[in-house]
C-alpha cells in the first residue's frame, strides 16, 4: 500500500541532487481566529472510565498548528479536540483496559463532510467508518475486545486515512487495549505527515513528518536511568513504510498490532520497516549512558525535505527566497522523524578499557568521475601502514571493517573533503561519543559535533558481538551515502572463510537527473554489474546482505531460471536469530535502510544461479550472478 504522496517524495529528492530546486512556495495561510493545536505526547489517556465503559465526546475543529518549532511557519488543519480543550494533534489518547466499551460522541464543527474510522480493535481497515456530515454529531459504541496498538482517523468524505494529505492529515489518534498485568508505563508514538503538493509537473511539495504532533528537533526528548527496560508502542499513520534504527541498543519486537510475538521467536534488532497503517510494540534495555536517537532511517525522512520551517510564509517571502543563493535552500540539521533520548549513568559506570587498541586509519574523500554519469564519488580508503591513498581515490563500497568481538579499535577518521562529514557505526553496541550523531552522542561536557574539512576524530570502542553491520556518514548524509560513503562492518571470533562467506553491499550509486524512478542509481558490491559469486555444490554458505542505500526498500530474490531458491537465515541486523526462525525457506527478503541480514545457502548442484536485487516499488533492478561450480574430488 502506498500513498500518493510518496511517488512525489521520490521524484522530488532525488531530482534535488542536482538540479536546483525552484524557489519554494508560500504555505497555506490558516485563519488567525481559529485556535491553536497542541502536540500531544500520549502521556494521559482521555474520557471518563467508570464500570468499564469509557465515555468520551470529541470535536473536529479547523485549528492553526506549528507543526516544528512555536516560531516556525503555522499552517491550517483540522484537529481533534475534547469540548472545552485546545485541539490536539494526534488527537486524544484511548487507553482502556481489554474488555472495556467505549462511547465516543463525534461532533463536526467544519464545513466539509468527514468519515471517521479505526475505532475498532483491529489492523487498518478502510471500510469500518462512520460518516459525519458537516454540522453533524454521531455517537458510537466499540466494544475493545483485541488487545494491543491501534489507531483512529478522520478524513474528508469519500477518502481513506492513506489519501489525506494537508488540512485532514492531523485526523489521528492512537488507541491502547491494555492485558491485565501489561505495563502502563511505555511511550506511545503516533507519526504522522503534513503533505501539501503544489504544480505536479515540477513535483514541488512541502512536507513535515512527524513524531506525536512535532518535527525533530522539537520532538518531545526522553530521559532513562542506565539500567531502565524501555518499551515503545509505534504507529505508523502514512501510506508508506519507514525503516525505524534505535542508536545504541537492540530491541525485541513484542508485538504488532494485536498479534503478540511468543518470547520465543522474538529476536534482536536495530532496524526494521513499520509498514503503512502498522503499529508495533518494542522493548530494550538502556544499559549505555549518554545521547541516543531512535529515527527513520529514510534520508529524506529526517532532512530537510521532511521540515517546511524554511518554507515562506506569504508572497513578499517566497520572493526574497527566489534571490537567495541555491546553498542557502539546502541544510545539514536531522529534521522529521527523529525522537532524542538520554540516559543517565548509573554510579557504577565506567567506560571499557581501550588497552591495546587495535588502530585503523579511514580517510574520506571524492574521487572524480567514479560514478556512473562520470559523476563525483565520495568515500572512504583504507590507509595501510605508512602508505598514504592517493588524496583523489576511494572505494566503493567503503573497505570492508574486520573487527574482532571484544578487541579495543581505534579508528582515525581524516576528513579530506571540503565539507564537514560524520561517521555511524550502525548497529554496533558501542559507547555514544564515538556513535557519530553531530551535536548529541557522547555526555554531559563530552558532546561530538563534526568532523570539519582538513580534520580528524578518533573513534574508540569495543564491538561486543560477531555479526554484519553497516558504517556510513551521519551528517548531510543522504548527499554523502548517494555518493558512495558507505561501508560494511564484520565483527568475528576468529578469521573468515572466504571460500563460503560473502559480503553483498547495496547502496546509493548516485545522483539521477532525470526519469529518477525509472533508472538506476543504486551499486551493488560497488557495481551496477557486480561481479559473479562463486560457490561450491554441496557445501554450505553464508551470505551477508547489507543494505544501506538511503532512498530505496530493497528486494532480493535467490533463484535460477526455474525455480526460487531455499536459504536459512541466521541473523538480523548484527545480532544472532533463535533457533526457532532458523528454517529454511524460500530465498526472498526485503530490507529497508540500515538492515543486515545473514542466509546459509547450500546449492545442491553445479550451475547459474542469480540474486535479483531491485527497489521495492518501480526503480531500479541489478543482477549479482551466483556461479555454483562441482566440489572438487576429495583426494586419495
Amino acid at each position: 500500500m502506498v500513498s500518493p504522496t510518496i511517488a512525489a517524495l521520490l521524484g522530488v529528492v532525488i531530482h534535488a541532487q542536482l538540479v536546483v530546486p525552484a524557489p519554494r512556495q508560500p504555505l497555506p495561510r490558516p485563519d488567525p481566529a481559529a485556535a491553536v493545536a497542541l502536540a500531544n505526547t500520549n502521556h494521559t489517556p482521555a474520557g471518563t472510565l467508570a464500570s468499564r465503559v469509557l465515555t468520551l465526546a470529541v470535536d473536529v475543529v479547523a485549528a492553526r498548528w506549528s507543526p516544528e518549532g512555536e516560531n516556525d511557519p503555522e499552517v491550517p488543519i483540522f484537529a481533534f479536540a475534547e469540548p472545552g480543550k485546545a485541539p490536539t494533534t494526534p488527537g486524544p489518547l484511548l487507553r482502556v483496559p481489554l474488555g472495556t466499551y467505549v462511547r465516543v460522541t463525534f461532533r463536526n464543527r467544519t464545513d466539509s463532510a468527514l468519515v471517521i474510522g479505526g475505532l475498532r480493535a483491529r489492523e487498518y481497515d478502510r471500510g469500518d467508518t462512520v460518516q459525519l456530515a458537516a454540522g453533524a454529531s454521531r455517537e458510537v459504541r466499540v466494544l475493545m475486545d483485541e488487545a494491543g496498538t491501534f489507531w483512529y482517523w478522520g478524513a474528508f468524505h469519500g477518502t481513506t486515512a492513506f489519501d489525506r494529505a494537508w488540512l485532514d492529515s492531523q485526523l489521528n489518534g492512537a488507541i491502547v487495549v491494555d492485558r491485565p498485568g501489561d505495563r502502563t508505563d511505555d511511550h506511545v508514538m503516533l507519526m504522522g505527515e503534513w503533505f501539501h503538493p503544489y504544480d505536479q509537473r515540477s513535483r514541488q511539495f512541502e512536507s513535515s513528518m512527524l513524531i506525536n504532533g512535532k518535527g525533530y528537533p522539537n520532538t518531545e526528548r526522553l530521559t532513562f536511568a542506565q539500567g531502565d527496560s524501555v518499551r515503545f508502542r509505534v504507529i505508523n499513520t502514512m501510506g508508506f513504510s519507514h525503516p525505524m534504527h534505535l542508536h545504541g541498543f537492540y530491541y525485541r519486537i513484542e508485538g504488532h498490532g494485536a498479534s503478540r510475538v511468543p518470547p520465543a521467536r522474538q529476536h534482536l534488532s536495530n532496524t526494521d520497516l513499520l509498514e503503512p497503517g502498522q503499529s508495533v510494540i518494542l522493548s530494550f534495555m538502556a544499559s549505555t549512558p549518554g545521547n541516543w536517537i531512535f529515527h527513520c532511517h529514510f534520508a529524506f525522512h529526517v532532512g530537510e525535505e521532511a521540515s517546511i520551517s524554511g518554507a515562506p510564509s506569504d508572497a513578499a517571502a517566497a520572493a526574497a527566497l527566489a534571490q537567495a543563493p541555491a546553498h542557502a535552500m539546502a541544510g545539514h540539521d536531522m529534521r522529521g522523524l527523529v525522537v532524542r533520548m538520554s540516559v543517565t549513568p548509573s554510579p557504577t559506570y565506567a567506560p571499557p578499557s581501550m588497552a591495546n587498541a587495535r588502530n585503523i586509519r579511514l580517510l574520506v574523500q571524492t574521487q572524480p568521475d567514479r560514478l556512473p554519469g562520470a559523476m563525483p564519488a565520495i568515500g572512504f580508503a583504507l590507509q595501510r601502514g605508512d602508505t598514504v591513498p592517493p588524496r583523489d581515490r576511494v572505494t566503493l563500497p567503503a573497505p570492508v571493517l574486520e573487527l574482532v568481538r571484544n578487541q579495543p579499535v581505534r579508528i582515525t577518521v581524516q576528513n579530506n573533503l571540503r565539507e564537514p562529514t560524520s561517521v555511524h557505526w550502525h548497529g554496533l553496541e558501542i559507547e555514544s561519543y564515538p556513535d557519530g550523531v553531530p551535536h548529541l552522542s557522547g555526555m554531559g561536557d563530552q558532546i561530538y559535533t563534526q568532523i570539519a574539512p582538513g580534520e580528524a576524530f578518533v573513534a574508540e570502542f569495543v564491538p561486543p558481538r560477531s555479526g554484519t553491520f553497516p558504517y556510513h556518514s551521519h551528517l548531510n548524509d543522504r548527499s554523502q551515502m548517494l555518493s558512495g560513503m558507505y561501508g560494511a562492518i564484520i565483527v568475528s571470533d576468529r578469521p573468515r572463510d572466504l571460500a563460503h562467506d560473502h559480503l553483498i553491499v547495496t547502496g546509493g550509486g548516485g545522483a539521477v537527473v532525470e526519469h529518477a524512478i525509472e533508472s538506476p542509481y543504486a551499486l551493488v558490491n560497488g557495481s551496477r554489474s557486480p561481479a559473479p559469486l562463486r560457490l561450491t555444490a554441496g557445501e554450505t554458505h553464508r551470505l551477508r546482505f547489507v543494505t544501506i542505500h538511503p532512498d530505496w526498500e530493497v528486494g532480493y530474490t535467490l533463484r535460477n531460471d526455474s525455480t526460487v531458491a531455499r536459504w536459512r537465515p541466521i541473523a538480523k541486523d548484527g545480532a544472532d536469530l533463535p533457533e526457532l526462525l532458523r528454517t529454511l525457506r524460500p530465498a526472498n527478503a526485503v530490507m529497508g535502510p540500515g538492515e543486515t541480514a545473514d542466509f546459509e545457502f547450500t546449492p545442491p548442484a553445479p550451475g547459474e544461479w542469480r540474486i535479483e536485487i531491485g527497489s521495492r516499488f518501480a526503480g531500479w533492478r541489478i543482477v549479482l550472478p551466483v556461479v555454483v561450480e562441482a566440489r572438487a574430488p576429495a583426494k586419495p
